[in-house]
């Protein structure tokens, strides 16, 4: 339907699957009167292989009664709508007030009150004896309004065939798409800059007139091996900069290059409405999305997609677990209930610190194990000192003698790590944990297998991963004070039979 009322005229309205209402006002000169411009309609539908019912009236209002009412083609004089509504069974009312009940504010007002709809409306027009149009439209303006408010005014138009709003053009779909076909073919970065910088330029300014934003960024590149490499870019928030959209997109192909030279580039983008900004007077301004979205993309290019982000807690006891999720901007939540609990949640120094505090257990002098909530920091008394445990993200490989089942002396390799002898020690607190997991039990083989590689680099890596929350453990944690006035908090891996410096205490 759409397709057909393109081909007559750029002013059409769609209502729904099945009725459109098209301006013809222009026409008699190029098809001729309205007869003639209703049968082209008709042929034109059967062409397409769709049996329309047209109706050429003076007001759209009663084109649209008298195509859902009658078949075929119907031709009305200008002035004569009225008369020829008349006839018609008041039914007609429920079927356009689905069609325009969205568009006028009376229509808005009826929605608003259950009472005032078409079906009670039709429904109380009958039980006055009503039967037809033309009997409605003769009913004084001035009592049916005492009768059924002045929403009634609209049923009353719509009998005598006026127009309760104008025409609203159907907009088609705009397409925000640029390409561009390459005379040669390029390989680095840098010239891929120019191509995209010349195909963000245009629909940066198409953006702008319709004040909208890019919300998804798609680069297509046509490779020389006639392969398409697509990249698919989520914004953080409606952004239509050309310099922060072509960074965006450079980033992210020096992150994943393609596989080979690029001889035609199409840059499309999904729109959404613009972003609108309100700035407070007394408070500094926020970084824009532009500004933090560049930022995570350098990031990401420089450290990883998966080495940075907002921790988050996970479902897991074990010690250190946390897991990392993108950044969100203010834009992605719903309310200001929901930005304040993002604010107030935990961050990252809360997520990977804890405290310790010195006691002296059952008359040894040791370390205090006790556990601390996070929700409820200790508030320190001047009997008490409390200390920060500062947690190590790498677990630092160490050397460990133990006599008697305790550890004497801890030394390490590493820089910044003083070693010693043990002059107090706490523990062991035995962990364990998702040892119950198949994927865990069929490696356990192989890990086995690992034990003499403690000090290698390979087995720091797949060690040292306490915070991915993942796989099975089984260590001994004890807190140690050193000779040299350092404490630290160490644990041994049992499954391996590796020591490891898990956290210093301040």
């Amino acid at each position: 339907m759409v397709a057909i009322a393109e081909q007559f005229s750029p002013r059409y309205e769609r209502h729904r699957g099945d009725l459109v209402s098209i301006d013809v006002s222009g026409l008699e000169r190029l098809l001729g009167p309205a007869g003639t411009i209703g049968a082209e309609l008709r042929r034109e539908a059967a062409a397409r292989g769709i049996r329309a019912h047209v109706a050429v009236a003076g007001t759209r209002m009663a084109a649209l009664v008298l195509a859902l009412a009658r078949p075929g083609l119907t031709v009305i004089p200008r002035g004569d709508e009225a008369e020829a509504l008349a006839p018609i069974h008041l039914g007609i009312l429920e079927r356009i007030h689905d069609d325009d009940r969205t568009q006028s504010s009376q229509n808005t007002q009826r929605n608003l009150d259950p009472k005032n709809s078409a079906v009670s409306a039709v429904s109380a027009f009958k039980h006055w004896g009503l039967k037809t149009l033309g009997e409605l439209a003769a009913l004084p303006a001035a009592d049916l309004v005492a009768r059924m408010g002045r929403a009634a005014l609209a049923w009353q138009a719509i009998a005598r065939g006026e127009d309760i709003r104008p025409l609203v053009p159907t907009l088609a779909e705009e397409r925000f798409e640029s390409s561009i076909e390459l005379e040669w073919p390029i390989e680095d970065l840098e010239p891929l800059s120019f191509v995209l910088t010349r195909l963000l330029e245009p629909l940066s300014t198409r953006l702008e007139r319709r004040d909208r934003g890019a919300a998804v960024l798609h680069v297509l590149l046509r490779l020389v091996t006639r392969e398409v490499y697509a990249r698919r870019l989520e914004l953080p928030s409606p952004m239509r900069d050309v310099r922060t959209l072509r960074t965006l997109a450079l980033l992210d192909l020096e992150t994943h290059p393609p596989a080979a030279a690029v001889d035609g580039v199409t840059i499309v983008i999904d729109p959404t409405p613009g972003r609108v900004l309100q700035h407070t007077l007394f408070t500094r301004a926020h970084p824009t999305p532009e500004q933090v979205s560049t930022l995570l993309a350098r990031l990401g290019a420089l450290m990883g997609q998966d080495r940075f982000g907002a921790p988050a807690t996970v479902d897991s006891y074990r010690p250190g677990a946390f897991a990392m999720t993108a950044f969100a901007t203010e834009h992605v939540t719903s309310n200001r209930g929901d930005r304040k609990a993002r604010r107030e949640g935990p961050s990252l120094t809360s997520a990977i610190s804890a405290t310790s505090a010195l006691r002296e257990p059952q008359g040894i002098p040791s370390l205090s194990r006790d556990a601390v909530k996070r929700d409820q920091p200790p508030v320190p008394s001047p009997q008490s000192l409390a200390s920060a445990l500062r947690r190590c993200r790498q677990p630092v490989p160490a050397r460990v003698a133990v006599a008697g089942g305790r550890p004497v002396r801890v030394t390490t390799d590493r820089r910044g790590f003083a070693g010693g002898t043990v002059t107090r020690c706490a523990g062991p607190w035995r962990t364990s944990g998702e040892w119950w997991k198949s994927e865990v039990r069929s490696q356990k083989s192989e890990v086995r297998s690992q034990k003499s590689e403690v000090q290698t680099s390979s087995f720091r890596l797949q060690t040292s991963g306490a915070g991915d929350g993942a796989g099975a453990w089984d260590r001994d944690e004890w807190d140690v004070s050193l000779s040299d006035g350092a404490v630290y908090r160490i644990f041994q891996d049992r499954e391996r039979d590796g020591w490891f410096i898990d956290a210093i205490v301040d």
